[in-house]
């Protein structure tokens, strides 16, 4: 009987100290892709071409949540009590498709599963979607992926280009990393959109 009690008493402690365990584990901070947007009073005449977004390739390190920093080279951690609100790749298509459409330069823009035919293809690969801290004790927020714009019909690439875009952060923090990455990754929507829309096949 002494065994039994002994025993109740010892798992009846272990639980309560699991609960103050869990209980003393901060929440996640959560954290999104919000695109600024620019006030553009220029509405250009709507394009005739459909465009169609393939899903953007990229690493396994940048297809999870974790929001990711670099202090040394070829390392990468992630921030304990931060995540983004989906992965960063999936993130980034939105925001991308978003600045598309909102350029007007397109007749539409479709994902990659609608059952229209397009007239281009847009392929993409992310590289780097991180927090750069550096050695004098300054850090950024830096983006790099690269685009292929391809013929539907024919399957070949029209042109390719690779977009960097690096946003100093105010602190070595993951609230500081990600407004920085916030601002990088809109630069990159913006400069990808004009060079896909002052190309010769588009305009």
């Amino acid at each position: 009987m002494r065994n039994s009690i002994s025993v109740t008493l010892i798992l009846l402690s272990l639980c309560l100290l699991s609960g103050c365990a869990t209980r003393n584990v901060p929440p996640a901070d959560i954290y999104t892709i919000s695109p600024e947007r620019a006030e553009n009073s220029q509405h250009p005449e709507p394009g005739q071409l459909i465009i169609k977004l393939a899903p953007m390739r990229t690493t396994r390190a940048f297809s999870g949540t974790e929001i990711l920093y670099s202090d040394a080279e070829h390392a990468l951690n992630s921030y304990a009590y931060s995540r983004w609100s989906d992965a960063p790749v999936r993130l980034l298509q939105v925001l991308f498709q978003l600045a598309l459409e909102e350029s007007g330069r397109f007749a539409a823009v479709i994902p990659a599963t609608s059952a229209s035919e397009a007239h281009l293809l847009l392929e993409s690969t992310l590289y780097d979607f991180s927090h750069h801290i550096h050695a004098d004790g300054t850090s950024s927020g830096v983006i790099r992926a690269r685009f292929y714009l391809i013929d539907y019909a024919n399957k070949t690439v029209i042109a390719t280009k690779e977009f960097i875009s690096t946003v100093p952060a105010a602190s070595k923090n993951a609230q500081s990393a990600t407004a920085a990455l916030n601002r990088a990754a809109t630069n990159v929507a913006r400069d990808y959109v004009a060079w896909l829309t002052e190309h010769d096949r588009i305009r």
